[in-house]
């Protein structure tokens, strides 16, 4: 005998079901071309504190050992200015790779659904359409 909570009706009731939220193409397909459109700004932002970086790295290597301590600070505060703005760009860049692959797959299948099979099972054939990336 099937225990109570196993029962149908009472998992009709009491069980909630999760409803899975699928984003909109169109709002997806913006979210990343404004992403897009604000890396040429991101990358302008990180250029000059790579270029501090190096210079201080050149530096470095001929210093006297009494400047090398305050070489390594200075290039501290470059890092922590660098790394934070790397986060925050390699977390937008991991997000909308997320969205281009949900697309994608919601491509696949709509492709699917329209009677398209062969054009999805070439697409699946190739490494790029299994999201490896």
């Amino acid at each position: 005998m099937k225990k109570l909570y196993e029962m149908s009706w009472w998992q009709k009731i009491f069980k909630k079901e999760v409803k899975k939220k699928r984003e909109d193409a169109l709002s997806s397909i913006a979210a990343v071309r404004e992403f897009l459109a604000d890396v040429p700004d991101q990358l302008k932002a990180m250029k000059p504190l790579l270029l501090q970086l190096e210079e201080l790295e050149k530096e470095r290597l001929v210093a006297k050992p009494g400047i090398v301590k305050l070489n390594l600070e200075a290039q501290s505060q470059v890092f922590e200015k660098l790394l934070d703005r790397y986060e925050f760009f390699q977390d937008d860049v991991d997000i909308n790779g997320l969205r281009v692959k949900q697309l994608s797959r919601d491509f696949l299948e709509h492709a699917k659904k329209a009677g398209l099979k062969e054009l999805v099972q070439e697409k699946l054939k190739t490494q790029k359409w299994k999201w490896g990336w």
